[in-house]
């Protein structure tokens, strides 16, 4: 039997980057997987960082895009096993599922979520990884993981990498920290996979 995986995007959306991730994830694991981006599905081919980010700040924004992962949440027609998000979409599913009518993903790992130190007040009930990158410019991330291992079920921890090092489509990508954490996710995961959009 398939589980339900749910990936929400950064600012890249729907990349090659992403493609290959849900690819990866559909070749080691049983699962089925729902993509989540703040551009409606549509596929982006972004030069760098700048231009998605102008992309995102004009068609998107944190709020509506926290308001399209909740609603996907919310109105989703089987629970998930597992939720994932990376960047601006680990921020917005931090949001979302520290809303109670959000109740159907049973655990979730978010990848250098740049906005979560203005979040802190909330709390997700379900079992979160939340993987940092060695440095971020808005807040020192030694403290957020400290604050954040406060709170119950939630494990921070940084990483060697930078900002972005899973998407081959940023200038921070690592190779070796993309398949470091692909074994983690596959291990959550266990079996195959199945991909679905």
């Amino acid at each position: 039997m398939h589980k339900h995986l749910v990936i929400v995007s950064d600012i890249f959306g729907r990349c090659a980057g992403l493609n290959r991730l849900a690819q990866d994830l559909a070749a080691t694991s049983a699962v089925q997987i729902q993509l989540i981006d703040p551009y409606q599905g549509a596929v982006q081919h972004f030069a760098d960082e700048q231009q998605a980010y102008a992309a995102y700040s004009t068609q998107c924004g944190h709020d509506i895009y926290t308001g399209q992962v909740m609603q996907a949440l919310q109105t989703a027609p089987q629970p998930f096993a597992l939720a994932i998000g990376f960047s601006a979409g680990a921020s917005a599913l931090w949001r979302a599922l520290a809303d109670t009518t959000v109740t159907r993903v049973k655990q979730a790992v978010l990848f250098y979520p740049g906005q979560i130190h203005q979040q802190l007040a909330l709390a997700p009930e379900i079992p979160l990884d939340i993987i940092f990158g060695q440095h971020e410019p808005h807040f020192a991330v030694a403290d957020i993981c400290a604050q954040l291992q406060q709170k119950p079920g939630v494990s921070a921890v940084t990483t060697p990498y930078a900002h972005g090092f899973i998407n081959p489509a940023s200038k921070a990508f690592s190779e070796a920290g993309y398949q470091q954490y692909l074994a983690v996710l596959t291990r959550l995961l266990g079996g195959r996979a199945e991909l679905t959009t």
